[in-house]
């Protein structure tokens, strides 16, 4: 039996067998595991699509997208490219006597890379079109009551505007 092990070719074949094995559970040990993104972790994003006043309505969604990887201890838990949510707070369209819209939306949440989703936390982004009141009201006294009918301009936020985020609250993902 010990010239058995002492064929250079078993104790060879025996060490990378041993070796792979090492190596292939020390890499699943390493994947399996849980990180806290803490409280206050802040997130880049940015808006998908233009928002107006004249054609969104409060409570309807609106989509963020993640500007850079977010990585905690160099392991990336939320991705670049990612959507995030968002949701529309006011939204008034300009009206007659030159009056201005106004749209604000709040981000909501962002989906990390377990499937989990993180609960954000930010300012309000908020725009108002330009008030064309004064416009309207002296047109309409002095040419013609027809220009009291002159709206405002709508609060609009254009496609790829930047809106930092935080992590509301201290949240699990599993990587």
């Amino acid at each position: 039996m010990t010239n058995f092990f002492k064929n250079s070719i078993v104790k060879k074949t025996t060490a990378a067998l041993l070796l792979v094995c090492l190596s292939t559970f020390s890499f699943h040990a390493q994947a399996a595991g849980e990180i806290i993104i803490p409280a206050g972790t802040r997130i880049e994003l940015e808006t998908v699509q233009s928002i107006s006043s004249e054609l969104i309505q409060p409570g309807e969604p609106v989509d963020f997208k993640v500007r850079a990887d977010v990585a905690i201890n160099g392991v990336v838990v939320v991705k670049a490219g990612t959507l995030a949510k968002g949701v529309v707070i006011t939204s008034d369209h300009a009206k007659g006597i030159g009056k201005e819209g106004n749209v604000e939306i709040q981000v909501k949440n962002v989906q990390a890379v377990d499937g989990s989703f993180l609960p954000l936390s930010s300012n309000s982004i908020a725009r108002k079109g330009e008030n064309n009141a004064v416009l309207s009201i002296v047109l309409g006294v002095l040419v013609c009551l027809l220009f009291l009918l002159i709206k405002g301009k709508n609060g609009v936020i254009p496609a790829g505007t930047s809106v930092d985020a935080i992590v509301a609250s201290n949240s699990k993902v599993v990587v």
